[in-house]
């Protein structure tokens, strides 16, 4: 473990360097039963978390890079928050250096405000994420927005896991259960169209844990599909559990969003990324509106779960 803990050091400190020393920072978070998570305020994105595995031993949950250039090329934005401006959903915050608003040792809060006209925006955007590693092994993240001018928005992350513990092992083997009974239909600019299909006797039925390889091979090109949640207005449900039996890790996710954007970076992949969505329907069948005017506050909130115990429903035989 220690070696481990080295190695992610040596990582962290390397990043440090080849990031702007005056501007950027990493910030590390650890709760009380030694899990950690490294958040950078490049792209308020989330670098690194360890979670335990059945017999105890804390290792990688998700990927990451070492290197500032490593990011800057990586057409996914990984780990980082991602907030999609007006109808062109232009996003570039992903790419800016947040400040750090307060932190510590298991909480950070970053805050950027867009200038006049960045973003196609003709006011500015006052956006602020927090992150909290609590001592029930949870990762959660916090999301406030306001504008000054009227635009639509959606705001989700970059995280890609892995639950191995390997991030070049496949996530093929990895069960996946989803509380959803429909896909949203994706445009051609891969946002929801709030057109909604049933996921029965198709590859995207995820209504009881399934492998992820089990049947991706019947896609296109692994799944990059958006699912319309069953319990959209509830928090204590869950979104979303993913489990990986070799090293016992469940991973429950529980979202404010009615929408939940599940991809898996190809058919033969080794991380899989979550992504909740304002879009689709809340619980009374009313398309939600992703429109922000000034004077309003946008809330959103996303909790990352992990357990050595998974819930009934994902225990296999």
């Amino acid at each position: 473990m220690k070696q481990l803990h080295a190695l992610i050091t040596m990582v962290l400190l390397s990043l440090v360097m080849n990031i702007n020393a005056q501007e950027a920072r990493l910030v590390k978070l650890t709760n009380s039963n030694g899990m950690e998570a490294i958040v950078s305020n490049y792209g308020a994105r989330l670098v690194s978390l360890t979670a335990h595995n059945w017999n105890g031993r804390l290792e990688p949950v998700v990927k990451g890079y070492n290197q500032l250039e490593d990011y800057k090329q990586d057409s996914t934005t990984l780990g980082a928050t991602l907030i999609y401006i007006g109808k062109e959903h232009t996003e570039t915050l992903s790419s800016k250096v947040w400040e750090v608003v307060s932190s510590d040792n298991q909480s950070v809060s970053l805050r950027y405000i867009t200038t006049e006209g960045e973003n196609n925006l003709n006011g500015k955007l006052n956006a602020t994420v927090t992150y909290t590693l609590s001592d029930q092994n949870a990762l959660d993240i916090d999301y406030r927005i306001t504008t000054t001018a009227p635009t639509t928005l959606q705001v989700t992350n970059g995280i890609c896991f892995n639950l191995s513990g390997d991030m070049h092992r496949s996530i093929l083997k990895q069960h996946l259960w989803l509380d959803t009974h429909y896909t949203n239909k994706l445009d051609k600019g891969q946002f929801p169209t709030n057109e909604l299909q049933k996921t029965r006797l198709t590859p995207f039925d995820f209504t009881q844990p399934r492998e992820i390889g089990e049947r991706i091979k019947a896609t296109i090109n692994g799944y990059y599909h958006a699912f319309q949640l069953r319990h959209p207005d509830n928090m204590q449900k869950p979104a979303a559990i993913l489990f990986d039996a070799q090293s016992g890790r469940a991973m429950t996710i529980y979202s404010s969003e009615p929408t939940l954007l599940v991809n898996t970076h190809g058919a033969q992949s080794s991380g899989i990324t979550l992504q909740p969505l304002h879009a689709g329907y809340n619980s009374g069948m009313e398309k939600v509106d992703n429109s922000l005017q000034p004077g309003q506050v946008f809330y959103g909130a996303t909790v990352f779960l992990f357990t050595t115990d998974p819930p009934l429903i994902m225990k296999t035989k």
